[in-house]
């Protein structure tokens, strides 16, 4: 990611979702890398981005394994067929740009 660039919370969360299902933890963490901390979403940040996404029918949660400190389960996010076109659709322009 360069300097300057525009890219919204929901569309760094659905291209670091193209490598795989994660958790929210995870994903917070892989867009801060993949943004280079250009996006540091916190848990209301990300809460909110997410909610959008699997509102729009781009992303869903499934119950994963349980966290270690509280035991319960962790929810893993996963892109839906739409959500895999919207990040390929991402994934293509930020190639692009990097050019």
């Amino acid at each position: 990611m360069r300097q300057g660039s525009s890219i919204t919370p929901q569309a760094a969360l659905l291209r670091v979702l193209i490598s795989g299902e994660s958790d929210g933890p995870e994903l917070m963490r892989k867009v801060r890398d993949w943004t280079a901390g250009e996006i540091d979403l916190d848990e209301v940040g990300f809460a909110a981005a997410i909610q959008e996404l699997e509102m729009s029918g781009l992303v869903e949660h499934h119950a994963g394994a349980a966290d270690k400190r509280s035991g319960e389960a962790r929810m893993n996010y996963v892109l839906t067929p739409a959500g895999k076109t919207s990040a390929m659709a991402i994934l293509a322009a930020s190639l692009t740009r990097h050019r």
